[in-house]
């Protein structure tokens, strides 16, 4: 018995007892046999796609949450019990109008290749890395962006890129960021803001005193 096919079981389960229908209520529903439901959901056979999917419109409701804890329980920290939280509506709806309507072209070029690049890494861990780097104090941050600013810029010189065709990092705006927490972090504060962009741009392209 695979792993998926017992977490398919667990999420019909879950489905049904949400929709509040009984083991036999879905079989009549679906115009199943009882004991192929008690067979799915226990994970003794396998269901079809086909299948799967009509248990979910026969039940009203969407299979995306169901699908995604599938296919990655570790996104759902409490189990099948944070699907009744998985459709938070508020911040769903923010986070499309911020892409759909404010976030730059930039911004939405990187997210989309963090999403679906072929960068060999997991979106979700690069989410926790950058999730964990944001929880260190701003000094030990200052460090590790000094250290992928240095590894960056030796890989693109001896050839080493992950991925040479892919989106790269706009490298004046990593380095306002060191910057910015560099003085921050003189300063004996933990937190920095980087100010205006346009601004480091234009200081940086000006001459070296002296």
């Amino acid at each position: 018995m695979t792993n998926y096919r017992n977490r398919i079981g667990e999420a019909i389960a879950f489905a049904r007892n949400v929709a509040g229908r009984s083991q036999q209520e879905l079989a009549d529903m679906l115009g199943r046999d009882k004991r192929t439901i008690q067979k799915w959901e226990r994970g003794e056979i396998r269901i079809a796609l086909e299948d799967f999917l009509d248990v979910f419109d026969t039940l009203h409701l969407p299979v995306g949450p169901y699908e995604m804890w599938i296919r990655h329980p570790e996104l759902f920290p409490r189990g099948m019990e944070d699907i009744k939280g998985f459709s938070t509506e508020k911040k769903r709806r923010t986070l499309a109008d911020y892409y759909l309507h404010q976030a730059a072209p930039l911004e939405i070029e990187q997210e989309y290749y963090i999403l679906f690049g072929d960068h060999g890494s997991n979106s979700c861990g690069i989410r926790q890395e950058l999730l964990a780097n944001l929880q260190t104090p701003l000094r030990d941050r200052k460090r590790i962006v000094n250290q992928i600013i240095d590894n960056y810029y030796e890989a693109r010189a001896i050839g080493h890129l992950t991925d040479p065709e892919g989106q790269q990092p706009v490298m004046p705006i990593l380095e306002a960021c060191y910057d910015a927490s560099a003085r921050s972090v003189k300063a004996n504060e933990n937190r920095y803001s980087i100010g205006s962009i346009e601004d480091y741009l234009d200081d940086a392209e000006k001459p070296a005193e002296g």
